[in-house]
């Protein structure tokens, strides 16, 4: 069977996009970022992403030829089967855009594409926190909650190609309304919004906080999990989100039994605040023999876990050369 060689990412995300060329062991190779031009259409950014792959092609060295596949991690949900988005919640015009025939069209490799928590979840299953594992829950808590899983050591997609939506699982009955319309979604109550919203209302009510001494319009989650380690106030609204993010995932691991669940996204760099009361409510809610020897981390692959997830997908994928091996 030949061996996989490099292959090209493509991370389009709501802020900026990414492109680089990485080795099957997940060594980038070359890379270019640039911010997501918010205006732009589909096919505008496509012509930016293909003029960032001829620089980073040709940083590597290599020419298209040289490519074993490409793989793309979109920002929003697509529909596997057929490679098309189905909507970008931050850009507007892809909604059922062929994006990865659009590319094949101009690659010339195969391309496999999928949506940015499943292409972070392979990542971090072959080049992150889960390497090694055959069964992982990808969570990403950011300005959103996404989920991903890696289920015998490939993504699993569901009939719709909608499998891992755990944002908006329901933990907080008649609780804030979620982007989806509905209420009390952990992505209402443990997003990065969420928890800076959590404290601008307890400091509202009157209790005392180091965050007093920021413009309350201006806190952000960072600005709770940096504070949390030593001030009080800080320290329950992380808590408060840990818990509720720990509903989740014990409903989850009592339903796929996975062996490690890996938390990315920028919540996580909260550390220990945020991290431990997950911990413990899932260790307190989840079926002991589903959660036995379960590990609960942060991720590995930080502001690169686009990237490597589109390579992980594209490596996912059979090469036609390999079709019959």
């Amino acid at each position: 069977m030949t061996v996989a060689g490099p292959v090209l990412g493509l991370d389009i995300g709501g802020t900026k996009l990414t492109v680089g060329v990485v080795g099957p062991d997940g060594a980038v190779r070359s890379e270019r970022v640039e911010p997501t031009p918010a205006t732009a259409s589909p096919l505008e950014i496509l012509e930016l992403l293909f003029a960032m792959s001829e620089a980073a092609i040709g940083e590597a060295g290599l020419w298209w030829s040289d490519l074993w596949a490409t793989g793309i991690s979109f920002g929003g949900p697509v529909h596997f089967p057929t490679g098309t988005t189905v909507t970008c919640h931050h850009l507007a015009g892809w909604e059922g855009f062929p994006l990865r025939d659009r590319v094949a069209e101009r690659a010339g490799t195969p391309v496999v594409m999928d949506n940015d928590a499943n292409a972070a979840a392979l990542g971090e299953a072959r080049f992150g926190a889960a390497r090694g594992c055959e069964h992982v829950l990808y969570l990403t808590v950011s300005t959103g909650i996404g989920g991903g899983l890696v289920l015998g050591g490939r993504v699993h997609r569901g009939a719709n190609s909608m499998a891992g939506e755990i944002g908006h699982t329901l933990v907080a009955f008649g609780g804030p309304e979620c982007t989806c319309g509905r209420r009390g979604c952990l992505e209402a109550v443990a997003s990065g919004p969420a928890i800076a919203r959590a404290a601008r209302e307890a400091l509202a009510s009157g209790q005392v906080s180091a965050l007093n001494s920021l413009p309350a319009e201006d806190i952000t989650a960072r600005d709770v999990g940096e504070a949390a380690p030593s001030d009080a106030l800080a320290a329950r609204v992380m808590r408060q989100a840990g818990e509720f993010l720990g509903i989740a995932i014990a409903a989850a691991v009592n339903l796929v039994n996975p062996g490690i669940v890996v938390i990315g996204g920028g919540v996580s760099h909260a550390g220990p605040a945020f991290l431990d009361p997950v911990r413990e409510t899932v260790t307190r809610l989840a079926v002991p023999e589903s959660a036995r020897d379960l590990r609960i981390v942060a991720g590995e692959l930080g502001p690169r876990g686009g990237l490597l997830g589109a390579a992980a997908l594209a490596l996912e994928e059979p090469h036609p050369e390999c079709a019959e091996g």
